[in-house]
């Protein structure tokens, strides 16, 4: 019994982190920095972990006590990192070939991406062209975000060869009015760069798209 008590969930961690760290270490480091930084982030943590755990041992006499402390301290940290990477996640089309996603924002008449601050997740579907309109704002959006295909493949996976990067937003004047763009490009491959004169066109195209839609 004694020994199950200086078992603790700050001292399961470090055990867990330990051995992730490691795992890194020996099966997945290609010279990559930030697999380094994961690496110096789980040791920093494990050392931060072990001490914090020392000075609740040393000041807390009761083990139930720690428990409720620790057992606190984990779930509160758990809920505040699950909130901050709320994901927005786009699920494209079946065999969708566009080079480019973009949210147009500020469009009348348009459907709210329907975001607030309890918001959990939320699911928008592309459309063939690639080409989101709303009326809501820049603003209402998530912290993480990801793309999909309809079988399930998300981009910026290790499983895959898809990737996206995230343009600079932007925005476009058009009769008057502007609206507001948030606007990613995909493709496959390790690397991949966003051309600038490519995307002016793109934004053009955007710009007759507008035109027509303040037309109907």
């Amino acid at each position: 019994m004694k020994i199950l008590r200086k078992i603790t969930p700050f001292l399961i961690l470090i055990i867990l982190s330990l051995i992730w760290a490691i795992y890194i270490l020996m099966t997945e480091m290609d010279g990559q920095q930030w697999e380094f930084l994961i690496v110096l982030a789980l040791f920093g943590t494990s050392i931060i972990l072990l001490i914090a755990d020392l000075v609740l041992k040393r000041f807390v006499k009761n083990w139930k006590n720690i428990l409720v402390i620790e057992f606190s301290v984990v779930f509160i940290f758990i809920g505040f990192y699950q909130y901050q990477n709320r994901p927005l996640i786009f699920v494209l089309p079946d065999n969708f070939s566009k080079e480019y996603v973009t949210v147009v924002y500020n469009v009348d008449k348009e459907n709210k991406l329907g975001i607030n601050d309890f918001t959990l997740w939320k699911i928008i579907q592309v459309p063939e062209n690639g080409i989101i309109f709303t009326s809501s704002n820049i603003n209402e959006t998530l912290p993480r975000t990801e793309f999909k295909t309809l079988d399930g493949d998300y981009y910026n996976s290790k499983k895959n060869q898809k990737i996206f990067i995230k343009l600079s937003n932007s925005k476009i004047e058009q009769n008057g009015n502007q609206y507001d763009l948030r606007t990613w490009r995909l493709g496959k491959g390790s690397f991949m760069i966003s051309m600038e004169n490519n995307f002016e066109d793109y934004k053009a195209k955007l710009k007759i798209i507008l035109e027509k839609k303040a037309s109907r």
